[in-house]
């Protein structure tokens, strides 16, 4: 076989695409999982690390679970406050997990517990404030995140860190 120059060019011009279009995949990879990663930082960042996170907490394990709507409508201003920021946290963190931006299996690891646990005990509040003031949409995405961690700890039963044999030495 015989090749000319312009056969040539065309052979290094091929190659030379077929890199670009290798390193663009990469490239686009490499910035989807660093936007991921972004993601899921500011997850953590506005649930788990934010101003009223252990004031929060503390105060649902003043809260039964299941608890009625008054339970939380007869608390004092401040408390109200507290569970409604937290609540719209959780919104934040719902709509990121609904689009892609953070992953389920992320947001159970570092959180699930204590969104179940807020959502046991603000459920029949969110609902019945619902219905008040007739706005559907009130922590509807913490609700959906909600249901999400269940149905996934249906299938994965949830092993705390400590106890996670991934996370034993060699």
């Amino acid at each position: 076989m015989h090749f000319d120059l312009s056969s040539a060019l065309n052979l290094v011009s091929a190659v030379t695409l077929i890199g670009a279009l290798i390193f663009t995949g990469l490239q686009v990879r490499a910035a989807n999982r660093a936007r991921r990663e972004q993601a899921a930082v500011t997850a953590i960042q506005t649930t788990a690390l934010s101003e009223n996170s252990a004031r929060i907490l503390e105060l649902l394990g003043q809260i039964p679970e299941g608890a009625s709507a008054a339970a939380i409508d007869n608390l004092d201003a401040e408390a109200k406050r507290q569970i409604f920021q937290f609540g719209l946290r959780l919104e934040v963190t719902g709509y990121m997990v609904s689009h892609g931006m953070v992953g389920l299996q992320i947001v159970n690891d570092l959180a699930g517990g204590a969104i179940l646990g807020f959502w046991s005990r603000a459920k029949n509040w969110s609902e019945e404030r619902r219905k008040r003031t007739g706005e559907a949409e009130f922590l509807e995405w913490c609700e959906w995140l909600a249901m999400q961690i269940t149905n996934y700890r249906k299938t994965r039963p949830y092993v705390p860190a400590y106890s996670s044999e991934r996370n034993r030495p060699s």
